[in-house]
């Protein structure tokens, strides 16, 4: 059966602006000017036709758990201790009080305190991850459980924040919050099962189609496969494959087993390298010392070892997923794929999420080297996150480096677009606007103006940039005769959109089915 979209602007990702797209069963069968050919008729209504969205950097597993439990993300601090409250009260048989979603900036200093958790949950352990995932939140009895006090040491990848009499305060950050998650109940593939697709139906809703899990753990492994089998997974899953960085390369022959067990829509066919931390609490791996410090962060893999990893990875088929904020990670990251072969290079599409801190001399090797650039746009703007923890970090000088998307671009780099969602928001719209404009309506100073993209840039980013991140390109990121039906039908053309944050997807397509309708 044939279908015609048709009276609406529709935007394909090519050179081609046609009047109308056919679609039969679930691919694309034509595209045409004049009138559109016989069929059922799709009236676009003046909405816009684009191709379906694909995130190069997400977590559904770890948001979906967050959907699920207790729940912090978009909820203002005031209202933390009646949203801790009132969720362990609905879970009085809950062991631990699991959850999170606070952003660092939410505290002084990006320090949560314990006490303000003990006067809420005393009895029962509670651990909170922060948005970024790179620090937990937990009160006295989680600590005192975990056996974590005032002599106990720092582990070498992570920190926990003390009061000045050597007492834990309640912030652990980095490799610090494995102290006390090895003693929390582990995630089931029952409540990972739940979890994404609890993810995947918010995810669908802002017409995202196709997503790459930045971080798949055994437990993430079995859920989607499981998914896929049972009909539930409707998206399509690139997943990378936890490297763990307290191993060596050992682990990569189970590794490389684990992605010959995807399935007909889940491919488990990258590796996720977390090079360093991030830079709001210090953790990002610096080439100079952060301001007023002699302290370059962490460094969670170190230069030489990459340069060993990667090209074995790479040479094996497998793509490398490299999380690097600061400028000595990225080096590192990049200097790691130029030790490879370069047709391994090219066959694999390693890339580097965050891409937060570049040195300027080290832009140039992304499109040298083909690297692709995964940018996380909602960050680039003048928050209060930059404004308190950033900038006072890393100085005036180096904060003129952070998400040069404009410079990539210029210089050829292939820029994808990753949302690490639950971080902040997987709405690509709000996105794109923050790449386009470096602002945001609570943060209008645009952040760094000259690195701004074009609507189009963006857009592309999103489609064809994050499916060919994917190795979804074939199937998917623009709309060609013979591509899968994969749209989002959005509310105004985003390229022409006065405020691009006010567009919203009103339709999700995927292979010729509507997946989700506003």
């Amino acid at each position: 059966m044939r279908t015609v979209f048709f009276n609406g602007p529709i935007w394909t990702g090519t050179a081609a602006t046609p009047a109308w797209v056919a679609i039969e069963g679930s691919r694309i069968a034509a595209l045409g000017e004049g009138q559109p050919p016989d069929g059922e008729r799709f009236d676009l209504d003046g909405r816009c036709l684009l191709p379906g969205f694909q995130d190069a950097h997400v977590h559904p597993p770890i948001g979906g758990l967050a959907l699920i439990r207790c729940e912090l993300h978009e909820v203002p601090p005031s209202d933390y201790a009646e949203t801790i409250a009132n969720y362990a009260a609905d879970n009085p048989d809950v062991p631990w009080i699991l959850g999170g979603g606070w952003p660092m900036n939410a505290f002084d200093g990006g320090i949560a305190r314990r006490e303000f958790l003990d006067g809420i949950v005393p009895d029962r352990p509670v651990r909170l991850n922060s948005s970024e995932g790179h620090a937990s939140w937990v009160n006295t009895k989680a600590l005192e459980i975990a056996g974590i006090g005032a002599t106990t040491p720092d582990p070498q990848d992570g920190r926990i924040e003390r009061d000045l009499d050597g007492s834990p305060n309640g912030t652990l950050q980095e490799g610090a919050m494995g102290l006390v998650d090895r003693f929390a109940p582990a995630d089931t593939v029952a409540d990972v099962l739940h979890a994404i697709v609890a993810a995947q139906d918010y995810l669908v809703s802002l017409g995202i189609t196709g997503w790459q899990d930045a971080w798949v753990r055994g437990v993430d492994h079995d859920a989607y496969r499981t998914l896929d089998a049972d009909g539930r997974l409707i998206a399509r899953v690139f997943g990378s494959l936890w490297w763990d960085r307290e191993r060596g390369v050992e682990q990569l022959d189970e590794l490389i087993a684990t992605t010959k067990e995807g399935t007909p829509k889940y491919r488990p066919n990258g590796i996720k390298l977390m090079v360093d931390g991030v830079i709001e609490n210090g953790t990002g791996a610096v080439c100079s010392p952060y301001v007023g410090t002699d302290d370059r962060g962490l460094t969670f893999i170190d230069a030489e070892a990459l340069r060993t990893i990667v090209p074995r990875i790479m040479a094996a088929g497998i793509q490398p997923h490299f999380h690097a904020i600061g400028d000595c990670a990225i080096r590192s990251a990049l200097d790691a794929v130029e030790a490879g072969n370069p047709s391994d290079v090219a066959t694999v599409r390693p890339h580097i999420a965050h891409i937060h801190l570049i040195d300027p001399v080290d832009v140039p090797r992304f499109s040298s080297l083909g690297v692709s650039a995964n940018a996380q746009a909602l960050w680039a703007c003048h928050d209060d996150t930059m404004v308190d923890l950033t900038i006072p970090r890393l100085g005036d000088e180096r904060s003129q480096w952070q998400y040069p998307f404009r410079s990539l671009v210029d210089a050829g780099a292939h820029l994808a677009a990753g949302s690490d969602w639950s971080v902040s928001t997987a709405d690509p719209f709000a996105q794109m606007a923050v790449a386009v404009t470096r602002a945001t309506a609570d943060a209008p100073q645009p952040f760094l103006p000259d690195q701004a993209l074009t609507p189009s840039e963006a857009l592309t980013a999103f489609t064809a940039g994050s499916a060919w991140v994917n190795h979804d390109d074939r199937r998917a990121g623009t709309i060609e005769a013979g591509k899968d039906a994969d749209f989002v039908i959005a509310s105004d053309n985003p390229i022409t959109a006065p405020d691009l944050s006010r567009v919203r997807a009103e339709a999700t397509f995927i292979g010729g089915r509507v997946m989700y309708q506003r």
